[in-house]
């Protein structure tokens, strides 16, 4: 058993932690694959060391009742808000243009926070067919491939947080840093490979989800509306953005409430676009797919790392020094029962 075996070893004891709950998280998904009924809400928590809740819909409802307030013009609010994102939608070459030119100032301010591998590179391809709005290749030797997905609309006003999320100084980084750092350095073999439906994945995502914040903290949308917008003839409102983005975080539960009903409850899928549409204000594609994302096998679980990580991650690193504390969820081998302790 090697659970036991990494009890037995010398390891150090946050490494001897780690490794017992990634292994845990492996049995969990090995025990699936066997034919063995796991009830949900036990599969997420054997596989990412978190306690999966429900969220209030009170707490959706006042995030809609803030955003009625901030969205311009009236009626609808779900078409306002759609509205709203179609002004900054942009086509792919011009989404190209703005990835590129983020890319390069991110990784400029990351280098600033922490020393990058040498050789680090990160290339970006447009791709369909996915369910998911982006995704980051991990290929090793401090180069990643990031794909994303242009079957949903691309907005200017989200490509800052998507590229700091999947490049720069997010899952590119972690993982670049953690293979120099734990594996060719320290021979820490679990660190050459990347591994799904496991507990680093909710520091990953909590990593990602907080990555713009870190090195661009309150000026990400003054930055974008100078350096950014420009290239697709686009105005913003830096302000207003940066509060209706508050407002739509508080909606990112909304897709665990959803997985919650799908596979605990047993809703009918067309209750559950129902349900993300009615609490989410997304259109009926949107919410479609969102679902292909909590029903797809590989994936049904994982949608609570993005907003259970942040949160957490986000505790974390408001109890001490922020930059330093940052530096080490990059660079070391941590859990999540272990910062919620």
């Amino acid at each position: 058993d090697l659970r036991a075996q990494v009890r037995a070893s010398d390891y150090p004891p946050q490494r001897k932690g780690y490794l017992e709950v990634q292994l845990r998280g492996m049995q969990t998904t090995a025990r699936r694959l066997a034919g063995e009924p796991i009830a949900y809400r036990d599969e997420v928590r054997a596989c990412f060391d978190i306690e999966p809740t429900a969220t209030p819909e009170m707490v959706f409802e006042a995030a809609n009742a803030e955003l009625e307030d901030l969205l311009p013009g009236s009626g609808d609010l779900a078409g306002r808000l759609a509205t709203w994102r179609r002004s900054f939608e942009v086509s792919p070459e011009i989404a190209r243009q703005m990835i590129d030119r983020i890319a390069a100032e991110a990784r400029i301010r990351t280098a600033k926070l922490i020393a990058l591998p040498p050789g680090d590179a990160v290339e970006v391809a447009l791709v369909g067919d996915k369910p998911w709005s982006g995704y980051n290749w991990y290929l090793g030797q401090g180069r990643s491939l990031v794909e994303i997905n242009t079957d949903l609309p691309i907005r200017a006003s989200a490509l800052l947080d998507l590229v700091c999320h999947e490049a720069y100084p997010g899952h590119h980084t972690e993982h670049a840093l953690k293979e120099q750092l734990l594996y060719r350095e320290r021979g820490w073999g679990e660190q050459a490979i990347q591994l799904i439906n496991v507990p680093e994945c909710v520091i990953s995502e909590g990593i990602a989800t907080l990555a713009a914040d870190q090195i661009f903290g309150d000026e990400a949308y003054t930055w974008a509306a100078e350096q950014i917008y420009p290239l697709g003839g686009i105005s913003g409102d830096p302000e207003r953005e940066a509060r209706i983005a508050r407002a739509q975080w508080n909606l990112r539960a909304l897709s665990g409430n959803a997985a919650l009903l799908l596979h605990e409850q047993g809703a009918d899928p067309e209750d559950v676009v129902r349900y993300i549409m009615r609490y989410g204000l997304r259109s009926e594609r949107e919410a479609r797919q969102s679902l292909r994302f909590i029903s797809t096998p590989l994936w049904r679980t994982y949608t609570f790392t993005y907003y259970v990580g942040r949160d957490l991650l986000g505790r974390w690193l408001a109890e001490g020094d922020r930059r330093a504390r940052f530096k080490q969820l990059l660079t070391e081998q941590v859990y999540p029962s272990m910062l919620a302790a």
